[in-house]
């Protein structure tokens, strides 16, 4: 890759592969003459500023419409240019720099200077149109890490999409969160579905034709900033997809404590300070896909140290709700729903009828049920046999082989059941953060302080670790990231994400640890990907959906979906598992799930293990036997042809997958409808 044709004006770049003469352009080559001064800035421009003026005038800044004073020193491997911008008091360093594989752009946050009170910087992109394509003159699409992967293709959108996809990397804010009007079906269950998090900070653009992609990385900054990406008709006809890195936010101030008296708008008054940086990937040849961006990606991050290599033996992960509480006179009273014998009954049961060892989160298994939060210590609720029986459990299973994980969300406090006088989350306006459940018994939870949640979960490990069943799952913890207030004081998202991977590293050298849906930057403390999404959040713009984490993981941990028990089309849904190569799920009950209608977990609808045991000890055995053939193997390769995916593993297997209604034929293979064919290594 060669770095070429800096204009010096705008900073903007041209990067070209050597080899095919295909290139990258950060700034448009074709003007329509549709745009206006405010978008040929962006279109142009290295650096695009949203800059507040007082607390309800935000406007661009960038390097073509606005004054600026650039002075660039070129270095053996790129440039360092020092930009102002005198009308507004502002001036940063963008550091350039070829990489072996890409290149690198960064603004250190100490070279960010702001002199003028009247204007603060609030967002900042850097090269937000490299890789652009206008309309459909390059074929390919963009990719977005919405769920596991979604494509958006470079075709013609034809003006359809007024709007692209916008979505904050590690999920929502709950710290500026503001609650809004639910759509609820008898004023009482949600109906509408939240998005899926960004768990990792990644994009992608490939341009097919010229064989030539970008993966995009955040690689600082990424815990306040959004993935954005737009298709042709959407404002302009150019498809375009980067970082937004969030400096400021403006945020709702009520005057009162009661909301409907009034309320005004606010700006941050200091900007986070982090660097900001991105890591641009280029891909050429047949490498120029997103198979091939889950490639860049899984040797970055075992380069970087970010995720090391677990045992990935297949597992069946079946887990069980021991008790949880409905409402009963003045207070509530314990529905059991699995004992630790029943976890033994049913173990011994499963092992019988021929499956292998499994792995377990146990939840609900502490005194007071399963929403009885925060858990401090290591007392079983009496109800599933007390902690004599649960330790007994956990020790016999584990001399069978089995690994039984105790379950603990070690976010959230219940305030109906603890005092919540201290060490809980406020938003940025000082208001204490609720968490609706729109449930009958529990009606919103807090979140705890990280430094709070971070002692209570380091007492727990300790006291498990104390009674040789160190085995812990963490929830709550590792999927969210969020600003809070307190004591005055305010804390951003990177102050958290310190103390949350701070907290589960030392967790991780008590107990066995798993994480729930962990965010990227907490892959290297977790022995398994717990609920995988397989599919995406089903934005109408999205044009596929594509297993790109799934992609990136296998082979180097274990990867469990999310509970099969809740997947309306079972039939698809096993052969996802088999593309992916992730583990199944399930959530099981001794008694019938109808036994939980008026408690908190009255959405298990479907949890009775005589309903499941069938389909239990069919996906172990079959999924068991296709797991020996790809174990320790990584995914190279990823090919969709109509109806049949082809997934390719570096040991040497193909998998066919036909998703469609009749016989299929690839490379000779026949797929029968709704099925699958492995072709073994072929022995040379």
């Amino acid at each position: 890759m060669d770095l070429s044709d800096l204009n010096e004006e705008d900073l903007s770049i041209v990067v070209e592969d050597k080899t095919t003469g295909s290139i990258m352009e950060s700034s448009i080559s074709y003007d329509d003459g549709k745009n206006n001064e405010t978008w040929l800035g962006m279109m142009k421009s290295a650096v695009v500023l949203t800059v507040i003026k007082g607390s309800d005038d935000t406007r661009q800044v960038d390097l073509l419409n606005d004054r600026t004073d650039i002075k660039i020193d070129y270095t053996g491997s790129g440039f360092n240019a020092g930009i102002k911008f005198p009308t507004y008091g502002f001036s940063m360093k963008l550091q350039v720099e070829l990489t072996d594989d890409g290149l690198t752009a960064c603004i250190p946050d100490e070279s960010i200077e702001e002199t003028d009170d009247e204007y603060q910087i609030g967002t900042i992109a850097m090269y937000p149109f490299l890789g652009n394509s206008y309309l459909d003159s390059k074929p390919g699409y963009m990719l977005i890490p919405d769920g596991n992967g979604a494509l958006i293709y470079l075709d013609d959108k034809e003006g359809a999409f007024q709007s692209g996809y916008v979505a904050p990397i590690y999920g929502k804010d709950a710290g500026f969160e503001e609650n809004g009007v639910v759509s609820l079906l008898w004023d009482k269950y949600e109906m509408v579905t939240d998005a899926e998090n960004i768990i990792a900070p990644i994009y992608g653009i490939a341009h097919t034709e010229d064989e030539m992609g970008l993966l995009g990385i955040a690689e600082e900054g990424a815990m306040r900033a959004n993935i954005e990406a737009y298709p042709n008709g959407a404002n302009v006809d150019y498809n375009r997809a980067f970082v937004r890195f969030i400096k400021r936010k403006l945020y709702t101030q009520p005057t009162s404590n009661n909301s409907t008296t009034g309320s005004f708008q606010m700006v941050e008054p200091d900007r986070s300070h982090s660097d900001i940086k991105v890591r641009y990937i280029f891909l050429t040849g047949n490498d120029a896909d997103y198979a091939g961006m889950a490639t860049a990606y899984r040797n970055y991050l075992l380069d970087k140290g970010e995720i090391e290599i677990k045992d990935s033996s297949y597992r069946t992960r079946v887990d069980f709700l021991g008790t949880d509480r409905e409402s009963w006179l003045l207070g509530t009273k314990s529905v059991v729903m699995t004992t630790a014998d029943d976890v033994r009954e049913i173990y011994n049961d499963l092992k019988s009828n021929g499956t292998g060892n499994l792995i377990t989160l146990y939840k609900g298994w502490q005194k007071g049920g399963v929403f009885d939060l925060p858990v401090s210590s290591y007392r079983a609720d009496g109800a599933i046999g007390g902690t004599s029986d649960l330790s007994r459990l956990i020790k016999d299973s584990s001399a069978e082989g089995d690994r039984i994980y105790l379950y603990t969300d070690a976010l959230r406090i219940n305030p109906d059941e603890h005092n919540v006088a201290f060490n809980v989350v406020k938003q940025v306006n000082k208001r204490r953060y609720y968490e609706k459940t729109y449930k009958d018994v529990y009606e919103q939870f807090m979140f705890q302080t990280p430094e709070r949640a971070g002692k209570m979960l380091d007492q727990l490990a300790s006291g498990i670790a104390g009674k040789g069943t160190a085995n812990l799952c963490v929830g709550g913890l590792s999927d969210n990231l969020f600003s809070f207030s307190y004591s005055g004081n305010a804390y951003s998202r990177f102050y958290i994400g310190e103390i949350i991977e701070q907290t589960l590293d030392s967790v991780n050298e008590k107990a066995e640890l798993m994480l729930e849906q962990p965010f990227a930057y907490l892959w290297h403390d977790t022995d398994a990907f717990l609920d995988m999404p397989l599919y995406t959040s089903n934005f109408i713009l999205e044009d596929r959906s594509v297993p790109f984490l799934s992609l990136v993981l296998k082979g180097v941990m274990p990867v469990y979906s999310e509970y099969t028990n809740f997947e309306a089309n079972k039939s698809e849904f096993f052969l996802k598992l088999i593309e992916t190569g992730t583990y199944p799920s399930f959530l099981i009950t001794k008694e019938s799930s109808s036994k939980l209608i008026y408690t908190n977990s009255n959405d298990i609808y479907s949890s009775e293990y005589s309903a499941y045991k069938d389909t239990i000890v069919r996906y172990d055995s079959e999924l068991s036997e296709f797991s020996k053939l790809v174990d320790k193997a990584f995914i190279t390769d990823h090919e969709i042809i109509g109806d049949v995916t082809v997934v390719t593993y570096d040991n040497g297997v193909k998998v066919y997958i036909n998703y469609g209604s009749t016989e299929q034929k690839v490379d000779s293979v026949k797929i029968a409808p709704m099925s699958y064919e492995v072709i073994p290594e072929v022995a040379e």
